[in-house]
């Protein structure tokens, strides 16, 4: 048992299941989230709510309760850059700052996927200061099809809909970040979560989870996650496990 050893968790989605893991490991665990009640701070020993960019403050925290090692637990723009913040700091993460920038950043993501010939949907892209006419965005994507912001600032939104496309597009251009028009592709939501250590990846299998039913993100009426048969798991956890590969992907 590490009972004396306490690791830090930037609460995300799967803060309660991450919390779980490490009190049965013996571990202490201090959270940090950006709002109150993020899922696992009912669980941890201690927390803090916080914005993810008051960096002194979360550093302070960690140091507080003495913690050496932290684990990223969301995706979130802003917890990756913390997390480089972090390991700058002394503390050790448990994701590749640059790697992840990549995997954040959904152009250029998509941009390497369209590289190795891994299908993903169309789509285009508009810088924050170009403005691009809806014929021209609807003669490439047709709608309805999904806005997002290309670094995740907000949340996705379906645009069912000419007048929802571009709200949606004025939106993100507000967080002033570069929008993503895509494809909207009607189909079963899940996750597969990859472990790499840089030599040996394996998967971790299949997580049915559906952000737009649980977030109710808007336009997505009708967003599922629903249990496959092992054949078409077993296809996805090689395409996962190959992306992690040809991208040089670490962590989990």
């Amino acid at each position: 048992m590490f009972l004396n050893t306490c690791i830090g968790l930037i609460a995300g989605h799967s803060g309660d299941s991450l919390t779980d893991i490490l009190k049965r490991k013996g571990y202490r665990v201090a959270i940090v989230g950006g709002v109150k009640n993020e899922p696992g701070m009912d669980k941890a020993d201690f927390e803090l709510v916080e914005d993810l960019s008051n960096y002194k403050e979360i550093i302070g925290f960690f140091r507080e309760h003495e913690v050496n090692k932290v684990i990223i637990g969301t995706g979130h723009h802003k917890a990756i850059l913390l997390a480089d913040v972090l390991e700058k700091s002394g503390i050790k993460t448990n994701i590749n700052y640059s790697k992840s920038l990549l995997a954040k950043d959904k152009i250029k993501f998509k941009e390497e996927l369209i590289k190795l010939e891994i299908a993903t949907p169309k789509y285009l892209s508009i810088d924050v200061n170009k403005d691009v006419s809806i014929d021209e965005i609807t003669g490439k994507i047709a709608i309805p099809c999904v806005v997002k912001s290309s670094v995740d600032a907000i949340q996705p939104v379906k645009a069912n809909s000419v007048a929802e496309l571009k709200e949606a597009i004025e939106k993100v251009k507000a967080t002033n970040t570069v929008v993503l028009i895509e494809e909207y592709i009607k189909g079963n939501d899940c996750t597969v979560a990859v472990e790499s250590n840089g030599k040996n990846i394996r998967s971790l299998g299949v997580t049915y989870y559906c952000k737009a039913k649980e977030y109710r993100l808007k336009g997505f009426d009708g967003a599922y996650s629903r249990k496959m048969s092992e054949d078409k798991e077993s296809e996805i956890c090689k395409i996962a496990v190959e992306i992690a590969k040809q991208l040089g992907f670490t962590g989990s």
